[in-house]
């Protein structure tokens, strides 16, 4: 069975060197990728990446720590109104975007870009790509106040187990990566979340799942380690981890599935 790689960062250059090697290796592993911009500069990257490969999809956004550097939210959307005119595009999102609160980024300018994508996402009818690094509550209270009409994935979701629940209810799916594999509380949340909100995702390069060393380069060829703590968890088959996330992502993305 095929993997579907919800979220991974492919123009980074941590695969300037091997960067078409892997894509290649990638139509044994995956059914699905989806490149996530995080700026004007990556969003013209992972859209000529999705052209070249039949698997591969993309989002553009701007990224909670891109909101200091020279961005043009009016540049974004000119992209989604050239791009969503054309019936085959392979842009499926908005993102990422939301609130960090790991670095020192300042939080207004933060919320400012989020509510704007919000916004996009709303006028586009095209779902969202939400970055919660302890930032859980304020990001929940944004989402309450400005509903997201197709919702999204809470990508690489680590706040509390409990505060989990509140954002599947809202419509969205968790997203679960490496970190699943190393810390209690990912995988407290895996086991109270219905597989049927749950998908799979790299974060790649960053996030590796263990046993790969915590710094280490991630890629979507280690999606198995992260199905096979997902089953773990959840006391059920691979096969099924695999065949719920690959459909919970079509799902979410509104691909249709190919046959």
């Amino acid at each position: 069975m095929l993997y579907f790689d919800t979220h991974a960062h492919y123009d980074w250059e941590e695969f300037d060197k091997d960067r078409r090697e892997l894509f290649d290796k990638f139509n044994e592993n995956v059914c699905g990728l989806v490149n996530i911009g995080i700026n004007l500069d990556s969003a013209m990257k992972v859209k000529e990446y999705a052209n070249e490969y039949s698997y591969m999809y993309y989002s553009i956004g701007i990224h909670p720590m891109e909101v200091e550097k020279e961005n043009s939210l009016e540049k974004i959307e000119q992209i989604f109104e050239d791009e969503l005119k054309n019936k085959d595009s392979k842009l499926i999102a908005i993102g990422e975007t939301g609130l960090d609160y790991h670095f020192d980024y300042p939080v207004e300018l933060q919320k400012k870009y989020f509510l704007e994508q919000i916004k996009l996402a709303n006028k586009y009818e095209l779902p969202i790509i939400i970055h919660s690094r302890e930032s859980q509550e304020d990001v929940y209270k944004i989402l309450k106040e400005n509903v997201v009409k197709k919702a999204g994935i809470m990508h690489c979701y680590s706040g509390a187990p409990e505060m989990s629940k509140k954002f599947v209810e809202m419509g969205y799916y968790l997203g679960v990566g490496g970190p699943v594999t190393r810390y209690k509380d990912v995988e407290e949340t895996v086991r109270i979340t219905s597989i049927d909100k749950i998908v799979i995702e790299t974060d790649s390069p960053v996030l590796p799942p263990e046993p790969f060393e915590k710094h280490s380069r991630n890629n979507s060829l280690y999606l198995n380690y992260i199905v096979k703590k997902i089953a773990e968890i959840k006391g059920i088959s691979e096969e099924e981890v695999i065949e719920k996330t690959t459909e919970n992502a079509y799902k979410v993305y509104e691909i249709k599935k190919k046959l």
